[in-house]
């Protein structure tokens, strides 16, 4: 069996809800009357106080550099983050509103934030782009809870049809594509890395723990108990659990338990019942701790003697992402599991197996690229759909439907121009402009109208037009009133 040595990390008696990432922990302190967001470094030792107004906080959780929590100041619910490297605090742009609606939850993942949205008894998922500053609303079923996010696959539980049946969904954000990864009508508490998805499902009259392999399809049995298990968490091959009791014991916490699913080997963390809320990140356990009155963050650290080697799952990132051609492009490496091989695909035939390669983009286009990953566990794939975007200097075109007819006549226009344009402006020669790519536009009088579209990206601009494109005729045919005087 591993050996685990447990650390003390606050004293403070009100600290709760804890995440880790790397070296740094974070949770929410109810001191001075008044909760806060900390954090403490481990490499340093050092503790920081991250909020400082009088608002209530809670849900943090952390990425990199990047710490979210939901936020009640200015008497309305929102989701906050705050910036390690520049010491900026950002509020989130979200649809909150003040009385029964708020978001919650909110954890993150490189540039995207997900959470729950609450609207009165029914809840939603929704996401924001850092990158794009975009929000997405991610679930579209009654009511959905615990969203958790690893590289593009956002899961959560859904009671889709409004009967209290819970199954966990995923979406796909490279591919837009929703699938629903249970039908029991009783699974909760998802989370994901890599491949990965776990969750806890009641099959038998009290939860226990399960795996679901997105890469071969196959369910797998974790735990099988007859107490309730619950809050799973993974990360690489180790997933994390608490063992909530049962009608035997009164419903008695039991503790924290992982599987090394390389080893195939289950142990305990901690055998306290006093503890809960258990986060993970590589061989770092951190959880909360009730006992003698008091509520404190506590870590336990498992020797590498005990768990398995961690096969990796493959992340990249690449700056630029889109400009003019040709375009050199930084890939970096930002996969987990500490692989030891590299191969990666462009998208435009070239390849590379270096870490963190330079390549240089020669002609216009959108390109998908994919990373492979590897060590001596195992490898795992990342790729990313058209997310190099090279541009030329675009070349105008466009087509309508339908050209003619009697008026109101609605057409609709559809810009078929080369070179990624990312700015379109339409003149319908009826005085009237457009900015959108594809626009409709009503034509209310007769006549033969002359359109113009200009196009334009980083690299220069264009300019079709096409003379009486467009004909509208009245309904009344000529000579009718006269033919009857």
């Amino acid at each position: 069996m591993p050996t685990i040595n447990e650390t003390q990390i606050t004293t403070s008696g009100t600290a709760c809800e804890p995440d880790i990432d790397g070296d740094r922990i974070v949770w929410q302190d109810w001191r001075d009357e008044n909760y806060n967001i900390y954090m403490y470094d481990l490499s340093t030792k050092k503790e920081t106080q991250i909020t400082t107004n009088n608002s209530y906080k809670w849900d943090p959780s952390i990425y990199g550099d990047r710490i979210v929590w939901t936020d009640s100041r200015n008497e309305k619910w929102g989701i906050y983050m705050y910036d390690l490297s520049t010491k900026k605090e950002t509020q989130i742009p979200t649809n909150n509103g003040a009385d029964y609606e708020w978001p919650s939850d909110p954890t993150i993942y490189d540039d995207k934030i997900v959470w729950e949205y609450m609207f009165e008894e029914y809840s939603q998922i929704y996401m924001y782009d850092l990158s794009t500053s975009e929000e997405t609303q991610i679930s579209t079923g009654g009511r959905a809870y615990y969203p958790a996010i690893y590289d593009n696959r956002i899961v959560w539980e859904d009671d889709r049809d409004g009967n209290y049946k819970y199954d966990i969904y995923m979406y796909d954000i490279s591919t837009k594509k929703e699938t629903q990864i249970t039908t029991s009508g009783s699974a909760k508490n998802p989370a994901i890395y890599g491949n990965r998805i776990v969750y806890a499902e009641d099959r038998s009259g009290n939860d226990d723990i399960y795996m679901y392999d997105l890469s071969t399809g196959k369910k797998t049995q974790i735990t099988s108990s007859p107490d309730n298990q619950g809050s799973p968490c993974i990360y690489g091959n180790r997933i994390l659990w608490k063992d909530e009791g049962g009608e035997d014991d009164g419903w008695k916490y039991h503790g924290i338990y992982m599987c090394d699913l390389s080893t195939n080997q289950k142990f305990k963390i901690t055998s306290r019942g006093s503890v809960y809320e258990p986060a993970i990140y590589d061989n770092r356990v951190v959880y909360g701790d009730e006992s003698n009155d008091n509520s404190n963050i506590y870590m336990s650290t498992i020797s590498s003697e005990g768990p398995g080697p961690i096969s990796p799952v493959a992340s990249f990132s690449a700056s630029p992402t889109s400009g003019k051609a040709p375009l050199n492009v930084a890939f970096t490496d930002k996969s987990t599991g500490t692989p030891t091989k590299w191969k990666w695909t462009f998208g435009d035939g070239a390849t590379s197996t270096k870490q963190n390669p330079i390549h240089k983009y020669s002609k216009a286009g959108k390109y998908t690229v994919t990373l492979t990953a590897t060590n001596a566990a195992g490898s795992n794939t990342a790729t990313k759909t058209d997310y190099i975007k090279v541009i030329a200097k675009p070349v105008a075109a466009f087509s309508a439907k339908p050209t003619s007819g009697k008026a109101p006549l609605n057409v609709k226009f559809t810009d078929t121009s080369t070179g990624i344009p990312d700015k379109w402006k339409w003149s319908f020669g009826d005085g009237t402009t457009s900015t959108k790519q594809n626009p409709g536009h009503q034509y209310s009088q007769e006549g033969k109208y002359k359109v113009t579209l200009t196009v334009s990206n980083a690299a220069g601009g264009s300019t079709v037009t096409k003379t009486n494109y467009i004909t509208v005729t009245t309904n009344t045919r000529p000579g009718i009133y006269a033919e009857n005087e």
